[in-house]
């Protein structure tokens, strides 16, 4: 049985969840889904006030969405918030991400380095570090936003890439310290969503292609599944691909393309011989 208030698949009611990069694309589905699925939700942004602009009607209980204004990448605003807030966390998901158009090694620079690290890599440590004696009291959960970039060479960039790689490090570290005391820890790589982050590219993708792309809401429903199966089970990474246009291994192109269709394979039926 878990120990969480609801043990339904699907059902947050009584949880109280953290989310990181809570303003727009994956975070911002994952806000609105955990407050569809009865979840309080505290959700962090450097532009705090677009959680309440965006995921509000998503719960029509006002207290159960909190916005917090705050760059997960300062390790002390990190540490104050978490002190200022007070009650439980049962569930923390860490979704902060960004990237930058001149991503390619020759054009980084050591500040454009230790600032997406900062966010893209420390900003879970600090926030794990900050709520982790809450975490082990509700015997909770972590769920980890890396990529397919972690894990497979492609576009993204030395930085990103390295960051992603780390998270993935974080997670499993993490899920091995502290299994034993309850914590389920989940990586989720997704291959290409269609989030504004895809703006900041230097070629960004058509538009038209985008349906195509996995999108927001399918990492959110991932995500909600991983949180609700039964505590005796644990999801400890899954990658997502958009069905089309990748799969395992093959995400290193930038813009994906149809692939051709598969020849018929189906034969027309041969009829009988004389007897």
């Amino acid at each position: 049985m878990s120990n969480h208030p609801s043990s339904r698949l699907g059902d947050m009611s009584g949880r109280t969840a953290v989310v990181s990069g809570a303003s727009s694309g994956i975070g911002l589905a994952i806000v609105r889904r955990f407050l569809e699925a009865g979840a309080t939700v505290h959700g962090l942004a450097r532009r705090g006030h677009l959680i309440e602009e965006r995921a509000r009607d998503a719960a029509p209980e006002a207290d159960r969405l909190q916005h917090h204004s705050i760059d997960v990448g300062d390790p002390e605003a990190v540490r104050d918030w978490a002190r200022g807030v007070s009650g439980p966390v049962d569930t923390l998901v860490c979704a902060a991400g960004t990237n930058i158009p001149e991503r390619r090694l020759a054009q980084l620079t050591p500040p454009a380095w230790d600032s997406m690290l900062a966010t893209n890599l420390s900003g879970t440590f600090y926030l794990l570090h900050a709520l982790l004696p809450r975490l082990r009291e509700a015997r909770g959960d972590v769920v980890v936003l890396s990529s397919v970039a972690g894990a497979w060479p492609d576009h993204t960039g030395p930085a990103y890439q390295a960051a992603k790689a780390g998270l993935l490090g974080l997670a499993r570290g993490a899920g091995r310290d502290e299994y034993g005391n309850g914590i389920r820890v989940c990586t989720i790589l997704p291959g290409i969503v269609n989030t504004p982050i895809l703006d900041d590219r230097p070629e960004p993708p058509p538009h038209a292609l985008r349906e195509l792309f996995v999108q927001p809401q399918d990492i959110a429903e991932a995500c909600l599944g991983a949180l609700t199966l039964p505590k005796r089970a644990c999801v400890a990474e899954m990658t997502i691909v958009a069905t089309r246009l990748q799969s395992m291994g093959n995400t290193q192109a930038a813009t994906p393309t149809l692939p051709p269709a598969a020849p018929d394979e189906h034969r027309s039926p041969v009829a009988p011989g004389p007897s």
